[in-house]
């Protein structure tokens, strides 16, 4: 066993899917599809920045750096900047905030308790939004701590769904195994927990991100604000990138109050397909069909919409309008308004920035920066000889069942090389690796490479895919979340929006296949791999990449030794386990073995959900003996060998009850023992499984020992 990973080791690696950074590493295959566009680059940065309401100064700091003309900070964390001088003067007023949890408690087992921080339109729904999905939790000291919110697993359910009502928390996830360990991270009760975001582009214009309307408004005013240092306007403009505009419009509140203007436009979020103007509810509306004409005369299609009402909460000031001031709302286009899966036109932001400059009287510069994101350095990959470096290697492809062929690729590469020549690819798409002299395995060790996803069924108008599932989970999980579309050009981003449909922006059918998208491609999450503390992980498809890993460093460990095997054995990795066990029932077909071990999870009850009286296996603890499941028991005896072997070896080892299958479940009509040997994994079949790798650690030391004592070398 190693010993557990330092916090300053862990302090002193990346963690490669932060959203700090995640937004640089979008250079996915198939980026040539994706135009350059004006203000893609600041925009694609700003909207993947953490920054809950009462949280914005990563926002706020990420705007000053780019932003001129004269600016101040309020006390309330708010950026006023200021162009030109003299009347008119107008104000321009954005939200830089997203809508978040805070942290309201702490469990003495170390979840954290968070509840929504947000007002309409999201009202009571949403919490369900962060309901197994991967966060950040921002602390007091600036600090992302990585963190998943708990969801059931469909292993002890029908369909593993649950509905979270309006006065209960959620359980936030940091891999804390007490709160003294939540307190040695820096986190406390009020810190803020955003969705982990990777903005990305899903077509040529839109940029998709959680929610990322509440930026569009930030972006208008930057892009703007370029204009302006070009070219001086008529009179005096203040842009106010203001904070907490979820709840309450508090920051909108204070810019109304602290700037003196004879015009306002607020920038507001959650609006509709097709860029609006309203009335500001309170103030002198005049200012609307100003705008309106100006558009018109651009020749940018911006629809007059009803009165917009801002809500400044129940202990607020409404009052907040000079009834000299003309005042107005713009509402840039978004799609799948008010859900994490929103996208937003980058050429409609643009042109609402040129459109807003001609309203200044400052003449529009002809074009703003198209540049991409620039390449950072790509941090330097976890090395694919550890157990932790395959894991992170084998997570991050994908391999839906059926689809498991760029998973079988990848093992290949991680195959020692002495026994490449002894791996052969069946007929179903298994990969065999044979170990030992000729004849019948005594002993097959078998883990599935495939994952539960979607696959496409067939295209509609206007940018949609048609999915259905592949193997169980519960799907509103992945409702309104970003995806990735596999196609035959590459990887493609996209959002699930309900129902299974995926929203590649406003395209057409046609285009939509000319992306490459044809019926049974498969659709997954976007890849994540995710630290927490200590050694736990977290990511889609633990379920059983981390069992293939354990196979791999395994087979590693003993490919020397088997040269002097008196016995063979095989390491089997199996396709569509998750829809009826059909790689394993093809292997049974073909060989007989004494022992069967598969090495797969133990979905566990450690979880903050119901009790634990059934299937329960800690995190850390050890690998499961899975002696009992809905598919058999092991025979006694068998348990006591394994334990024996173990005991031995000092090898840490549980035993445990639960439900579903395996694929051992294959070979119970044979005179085959079926044992299963299980990592214990938190929140299976969701976005966020979890598990803890010194766990994987002492699975390997006793496959090793099996192993050994099947082939007679020990």
């Amino acid at each position: 066993m190693r010993s557990p990973m330092t916090r300053e080791r862990r302090a002193a690696r990346a963690d490669r899917a932060s959203p700090a950074a995640a937004w640089i590493l979008l250079a996915f295959g198939g980026a040539a599809l994706f135009a350059s566009v004006a203000s893609g680059s600041d925009f694609l940065a700003l909207a993947a920045i953490d920054g809950g309401s009462a949280d914005e100064t990563r926002v706020i700091d990420f705007i000053a750096e780019r932003v001129g003309g004269e600016s101040r900070r309020g006390a309330n964390g708010s950026l006023l900047v200021e162009f030109g001088n003299g009347a008119p003067r107008t104000l321009f007023v954005a939200g830089v905030d997203e809508p978040a949890l805070v942290v309201s408690g702490i469990h003495a087992e170390g979840y954290l308790h968070a509840r929504p921080h947000a007002d309409a339109p999201f009202g009571r729904g949403l919490a369900e939004r962060f309901l197994g999905q991967h966060v950040n939790v921002s602390t007091r000291a600036g600090q992302l701590v990585a963190g998943v919110v708990a969801a059931p697993s469909v292993h002890f359910g029908s369909s593993g769904s649950r509905r979270v009502t309006p006065d209960e928390s959620l359980f936030v996830d940091i891999g804390a195994t007490a709160a003294q360990d939540v307190a040695l991270a820096g986190v406390e009760i009020l810190n803020r927990v955003t969705l982990a975001k990777r903005a990305a582009f899903i077509s040529e214009d839109w940029l998709a991100s959680p929610w990322i309307s509440s930026r569009a408004g930030a972006q208008v005013l930057l892009d703007l604000a370029t204009h302006l240092q070009r070219a001086e306007p008529e009179g005096s403009v203040v842009l106010a990138f203001v904070t907490q505009q979820y709840p309450s419009n508090a920051g909108l509140a204070r810019a109304l109050r602290s700037v003196q203007a004879d015009r306002v436009i607020l920038l507001a979020p959650n609006g509709d397909t097709m860029s609006a103007v309203a009335p500001l509810g309170g103030a002198d509306s005049s200012l609307v069909g100003q705008i309106v004409e100006l558009a018109e005369s651009a020749g940018f299609k911006l629809k007059r919409s009803r009165t917009h009402r801002p809500s400044f909460g129940p202990f607020g000031d409404n009052d907040v309008w000079d009834s000299e001031q003309r005042a107005a709302a713009i509402l840039p286009a978004v799609r799948n308004s008010a859900t994490p899966a929103e996208a937003v036109s980058v050429a409609e932001v643009s042109a609402l920035s040129a459109l807003l400059a001609r309203l200044v009287g400052a003449a529009p510069a002809t074009a703003l920066s198209d540049e991409r994101p620039a390449q950072h350095p790509t941090p330097p990959p976890e090395s694919v000889h550890s157990l932790e470096g395959m894991v992170r290697k084998l997570v991050g492809v994908a391999g839906v069942s059926g689809k498991e062929g760029p998973v079988r690729e990848e093992l290949l590469r991680l195959v020692p090389s002495r026994l490449v020549g002894s791996s052969r690819t069946d007929e179903l798409g298994n990969l065999i690796v044979r170990l030992g002299p000729a004849g019948g395995p005594v002993a097959i060790f078998l883990a599935h490479m495939d994952e539960i996803g979607r696959v496409v069924t067939g295209t509609l108008p206007v940018g949609t895919v048609r999915t259905a599932s592949r193997g169980g989970g519960n799907q509103e999980l992945y409702s309104w979340q970003p995806v990735s579309l596999h196609a035959s050009a590459g990887r493609l981003p996209a959002v699930m929006t309900r129902r299974g449909l995926i929203d590649f922006g406003e395209i057409s059918d046609a285009e939509t296949r000319a992306l490459g998208v044809t019926e049974g491609d498969s659709v997954t999450v976007p890849k994540r791999y995710r630290e927490l503390l200590g050694e736990r992980v977290a990511g889609r498809s633990l379920d059983d990449r981390l069992g293939c890993a354990v196979l791999l460093e395994a087979m590693r460990r003993l490919e020397k030794r088997a040269r002097g095997a008196r016995r063979a054995i095989e390491f089997v990795f199996t396709v569509q386990e998750e829809t009826g066990l059909k790689g394993a029932r093809h292997v049974a077909r073909q060989s007989s073995p004494e022992v069967v071990y598969a090495v797969d999870t133990f979905v566990t009850s450690d979880t903050p959900f119901g009790a634990r009286h059934f299937a329960f296996a800690r995190l850390g603890a050890g690998p499961v003996l899975r002696a009992l499941d809905q598919s058999g028991a092991t025979p006694g005896n068998e348990v006591n060998r394994v334990l024996a072997l173990a005991a031995r070896r000092g090898i840490p080892v549980q035993v445990g009850v639960t439900a579903g299958g395996n694929d051992g479940s294959a070979f119970v009509s044979l005179d085959t023992v079926n044992v299963p040997i299980g990592f214990p994994l938190r929140y299976a079949h969701t976005p966020v499984e979890t598990a803890d790798l010194r766990d994987a650690e002492a699975a390997v030391d006793l496959i090793e020992a099996l192993a050994l004592d099947a082939m007679g070398t020990d």
